[in-house]
């Protein structure tokens, strides 16, 4: 029980990113949360890292899986707060869950060689169905917004990705500190031109702190703490309560539109990630 509480608060706090975002002041722009929501959460997490004797100069560095954690990173986090102010969060978060599954599979695929499985296809099938159900049926859609969400669905795999190999000589939160270290290196520049926005109140410093500190290096934490007692099957139906949240603070805190359409769409999405993610043909450990 205590793997699963850890993944469901993980999940919970990841539900909320976009909600905080939009709460925040108007003087904070989607580009300085993101900068410094990674800035605060590397900062975080190699600290808790360091105290836990895991900090990640322990280990090797390998570049290419370094290069393709951070952008990774830094590319889902930028793109899905950007989406979320133009699109709203529930559009955002759903559409970007959608395509990670793609993604996730393009990528293994380009590594390994493997061709997708039917049982996978099936499950992208659903969510790309749930996608455009969701795109052409939410009333406050904005097609660059849509795109931003899908780039950063495309990022959140390249990131799991470089992890897990780097959890192949080194515990899950040294690996996931890396990671998060090198997406934050690569918004360094943006963080500092945004320093004025993310701390031009105390409103904006205490939203930039929840959102690196609380769901990133938190969060991040108690991915790690739930991953290493979880079988994949329960990860990702317990990762599921990530859109459901997101949808449901949209929709009670920021009276975002739900309409029938939206409804279809969300369970499909939920549905084929489900599908797509616990695949019984799957190797163990994939």
């Amino acid at each position: 029980m205590g793997g699963v509480a850890a993944m469901a608060l993980a999940a919970v706090l990841a539900g909320t990113i976009g909600i905080a975002a939009q709460l925040g002041p108007d003087e904070l722009s989607p580009t300085a949360a993101a900068s410094w929501r990674s800035l605060l959460g590397a900062v975080g997490l190699l600290t808790v890292s360091t105290l836990r004797r895991q900090a990640p100069w322990r280990y090797g560095l390998p570049v290419r899986w370094v290069a393709l954690g951070g952008l990774g990173s830094a590319v889902s986090q930028l793109a899905f707060l950007v989406a979320a102010d133009r699109t709203g969060v529930a559009v955002a978060t759903l559409v970007a869950i959608g395509v990670a599954p793609l993604a996730a599979g393009l990528l293994d695929w380009t590594a390994t060689g493997q061709g997708p499985s039917r049982h996978w296809l099936s499950g992208v099938a659903l969510a790309t169905a749930g996608v455009i159900l969701l795109s052409g049926g939410a009333m406050q859609v904005v097609g660059s917004g849509v795109a931003l969400a899908a780039l950063a669905g495309c990022g959140i795999p390249c990131q799991g990705f470089a992890a897990q190999k780097l959890m192949m000589d080194r515990p899950p939160l040294a690996a996931m500190a890396t990671v998060v270290a090198g997406g934050a290196v690569v918004l360094f520049p943006t963080a500092l031109m945004e320093a004025g926005s993310a701390m031009g109140s105390a409103a904006a410093v205490a939203t930039v702190a929840y959102l690196g500190l609380v769901t990133l290096t938190l969060g991040h934490t108690l991915f790690g703490a739930g991953l290493k007692r979880l079988r994949l099957g329960t990860v990702v139906v317990v990762g599921l309560l990530e859109p459901a949240v997101a949808a449901t603070l949209a929709t009670v805190v920021l009276a975002e539109p739900v309409t029938t359409a939206q409804l279809g769409g969300i369970c499909l999405i939920l549905a084929g990630v489900a599908v797509a993610a616990v695949d019984p043909t799957a190797r163990p450990g994939k």
